[in-house]
């Protein structure tokens, strides 16, 4: 019976062991699929937020400001009287890559956020800060010959913190004729930036043309780190029910099934003995087993009887 009752156990403890194992599993995959979606949500606002400061700078800062500053072509200033009129900085702040990049990164520096970039970098930029170099390169490319696609997701360790991160990337299309009076030809181009940033870089863009891509990357280990402890605290409460239910099903085993199998083999010990007299089976109604023990129990009747009555 210890043989059985050990096969039982080891029975019952890798069904519980493949339960808990398959929960773990299921556990965690929700888990890092709500961890990533709440990643990807983090990155969707930023990117629009971005996309929002953007547009606020071109629509009311860029307009604001011209009507506060005049700056004339490079044709308009050669064509003035006063030929020694100074040309005004070029203000940066005016420009909308540059607003996002500033207020997202200034974002990303706060503690509570460390780790948030925001990028905006293009194949042939006016400010060789914003060039495109590597992945981004590839990103930008994939964009150009995918045009139907505005949207990239993608992980990748940043090598700079060592963080593993989610990146979003969306592309950079000329849809504002605007753009083009910055870059487009050279010498339509505001003086102030010409004496920036020169003549050679940042131009000859054309409307419509996807020239580079804005990427927001968070990091991912917060999020992921919480996914883990979550499913620790799941996994143990699991197993302490496993624990409870596994004990249970043992005691239940050991007391309908094990014990009565125990008192039956020692019967057919004593039959096997000739103690047929001492031989009796308890009847006990709650016993799942007690209809086998009736029927024995008859049988052992029979059988004594049989062996008492005289031969002829």
């Amino acid at each position: 019976m210890k043989q059985l009752q050990t096969r039982l156990t080891l029975i019952i403890f890798s069904i519980f062991l493949a339960g808990w194992i398959i929960c773990g599993w299921s556990i965690w995959s929700l888990e890092y699929n709500g961890a990533k979606k709440d990643v990807i949500r983090t990155a969707t606002l930023l990117l629009d937020t971005a996309e929002v400061v953007r547009d606020y700078t071109l629509t009311k800062i860029q307009t604001q400001f011209a009507l506060l500053t005049q700056d004339k072509s490079p044709q308009d200033v050669s064509n003035s009287a006063d030929k020694n009129q100074e040309v005004p900085n070029f203000n940066r702040v005016t420009v909308p890559s540059y607003a996002a990049q500033q207020i997202l990164n200034q974002l990303g520096e706060r503690k509570e956020n460390k780790g948030y970039s925001y990028r905006e970098s293009t194949i042939n930029p006016t400010n060789r800060k914003d060039l495109a170099v590597g992945w981004e390169v590839e990103i930008i490319e994939y964009f150009a010959k995918n045009p139907n696609i505005k949207e990239k997701i993608g992980e990748r360790l940043d090598l700079i913190s060592g963080q593993k991160t989610l990146y979003m990337a969306k592309p950079i299309q000329i849809t504002n004729s605007s753009c083009l009076v910055c870059h487009g030809k050279p010498e339509n181009a505001p003086p102030s930036l010409i004496q920036t940033y020169g003549s050679e870089n940042g131009f000859g863009w054309k409307l419509n043309e996807i020239v580079g891509t804005r990427i927001i990357s968070v990091p991912t280990v917060v999020q992921y780190h919480e996914a883990q402890e979550s499913v620790g605290s799941y996994l143990l409460a699991i197993a302490s029910v496993f624990l409870v239910a596994y004990t249970i099903v043992l005691l239940i085993i050991q007391k309908w099934i094990t014990k009565p199998l125990d008192t039956i083999t020692h019967l057919l010990e004593e039959i096997s003995l000739h103690q047929l007299e001492k031989s009796q089976l308890p009847e006990d109604k709650s016993n799942s087993l007690n209809p086998l023990n009736r029927a024995i129990n008859r049988l052992l009747i029979s059988l004594n009887k049989a062996l008492e009555a005289p031969k002829k």
